[in-house]
């Protein structure tokens, strides 16, 4: 059976938006919700939703945390049987605050139990890892178990950096993925320079495919995302999006639309195409996962969005 296996974070969100302009340093009324989270768990996620089969491999603690994500993630019917349970640790949570226009205006996560995990970790999992079409992971991985996973993969390794201080944990392995998709501060900490301009990002993509890696999509945000590796070099944007429901998970969906992409043999120019509309979905969405992800509402975002 064709599948997809997960390497990384698998954790507990919780979101606040402000009703109004968020005042600094004080209480601001608002919206607060929880949901599954976790940058590998959630694009396993939508990966599930858009018909392709997938294994995790990541863990959580004894705590109700844990219990939920376990239960929530097998009902939709992500194989958890190689998530390891870590008695008497908390499993992981992120925290989000979004302002009142739906974008995020700060985060704090808490991903302990997924970073004590060692390169035993990844090696334990090598077989079911190899088996799969393509694995996918984040930099919640501890740098043992990052090298040890991209230095034994016998398949390609998709990877989204996370952040800027995460992406740091990545710049001397950089070369053994096959594609990597950050935004423009994560690019620069990967390449190791500003990016101020197209030409400069041009630039930076040459840094890092010139180390190995075959494939990298930035996002740009309201630029769009660009595209530069071995198919050549697109760059696509979109038609502004009137509301944003939630920012949160539109990387996650980007993500899950470059592996569906890769699986269906897209051209990279449906691919980039593709991959903006699977965002721009997400974004429309007041949970980080749209619930209504699918190949066919994809398509009818990148329809209405995509230029």
């Amino acid at each position: 059976m064709r599948y997809v296996t997960g390497v990384g974070g698998a954790n507990m969100d919780l979101h606040g938006r402000s009703n109004a302009p968020i005042i600094m340093r004080d209480s601001n009324p608002g919206h607060l919700y929880t949901s599954l989270g976790g940058v590998t768990r959630n694009i396993l996620d939508n990966l599930s939703r858009l018909g392709i089969a997938t294994k995790l491999c990541s863990a959580v603690g004894t705590d109700t945390f844990g219990d939920a994500i376990l239960a929530g993630c097998a009902k939709l019917g992500i194989d958890m049987q190689h998530v390891e349970v870590c008695e008497g640790q908390r499993s992981s949570c992120y925290l989000s605050i979004m302002d009142d226009e739906g974008d995020m205006l700060v985060a704090m996560s808490d991903m302990s139990v997924i970073k004590s995990r060692g390169a035993e970790f990844i090696l334990q999992r090598l077989p079911i890892i190899n088996q799969s079409e393509i694995c996918v992971c984040d930099t919640d991985l501890c740098p043992e178990a990052l090298e040890a996973l991209v230095c034994n993969a016998a398949i390609p390794v998709f990877i989204d950096p996370v952040s800027t201080s995460y992406a740091r944990t990545m710049v001397d392995l950089v070369g053994k993925f096959d594609t990597i998709k950050p935004n423009l501060m994560e690019m620069e900490i990967l390449a190791g320079g500003s990016i101020r301009d197209e030409d400069d990002l041009s630039a930076a993509c040459d840094t890092v495919l010139a180390k190995g890696a075959k494939h990298l999509f930035v996002s740009r945000g309201a630029e769009g995302i660009y595209y530069k590796g071995t198919l050549g070099c697109v760059s696509k944007k979109s038609r502004p999006v009137a509301s944003i429901a939630n920012a949160t998970g539109a990387g996650d969906a980007t993500m899950a639309s470059l592996i569906y992409s890769r699986l269906s043999g897209f051209s990279i120019e449906e691919t980039v195409s593709f991959a903006l509309a699977a965002g721009i979905a997400a974004i429309s969405s007041p949970d980080t996962i749209n619930p209504d992800m699918s190949p066919a509402l994809i398509r009818q975002y990148e329809k209405e969005y995509v230029l």
